[in-house]
């Protein structure tokens, strides 16, 4: 498999922790982030991460790539619960995350020195969020139990901006996370949980 990435990408983050947690290896295609003709030539859109897999698809975004490989190879444990329910709960929350959390780093983004007023609250939004994420901790290692699900692999490579990041990445939506995402005990702690999984840490694109 080839993993079409640049450099610092969330949501390229997103899929080598999958893989790593799945014990597979792909090829990592890094490209400028001012070009992205390649990429276009491959899948027909500018973004990342883009996934050639081992029998010549082409697949596009983070946590459908994700799904895919759950959907693949579910061993040693599902991402995705196969009971319905659970399931649901998980995917409520990739879609949350991705439709709704991620407005507001965006819109800041937008924003940024014409209109602070509306800044100040899209940051506040982000910080109530952060109580929310926090309280799905008590009692529990990850967002929804004892092992590492969707949710995890979702939510981290944006979330540990709370707590660290790498002093060579100067991406100016990263930089807002880091200013908006207060550092909260539980939070924080599963942020060192999933960085110390020695898995997620190799597959870390920094």
């Amino acid at each position: 498999m080839r993993l079409h990435a640049i450099p610092h990408s969330t949501n390229v983050h997103r899929v080598q922790i999958a893989l790593a947690l799945k014990g597979l290896d792909a090829e990592l295609v890094q490209h400028a982030v001012a070009d992205r003709s390649a990429i276009r030539a491959l899948s027909g859109q500018d973004l990342v991460p883009v996934l050639e897999t081992d029998e010549g698809e082409i697949l596009t975004d983070s946590m459908p790539i994700v799904a895919w490989i759950d959907a693949r190879w579910p061993e040693p444990h599902r991402l995705y619960p196969e009971d319905p329910k659970a399931r649901r709960e998980i995917e409520a929350f990739v879609d949350f995350f991705n439709f709704v959390w991620k407005v507001p780093p965006n819109a800041i983004d937008a924003a940024r020195g014409t209109d602070e007023p509306r800044v100040a609250g899209w940051r506040a939004q982000l910080s109530a969020w952060q109580s929310g994420f926090d309280a799905l901790l008590h009692d529990r290692p990850f967002l929804f139990g004892d092992e590492v699900s969707a949710a995890d692999v979702c939510a981290y490579p944006f979330l540990r901006f709370a707590t660290s990041s790498d002093p060579s990445d100067d991406d100016l939506f990263h930089g807002i996370l880091k200013d908006s995402l207060p550092a909260l005990p539980r939070l924080s702690a599963w942020v060192n949980r999933m960085a110390n999984t020695t898995d997620v840490r190799d597959a870390k694109n920094l």
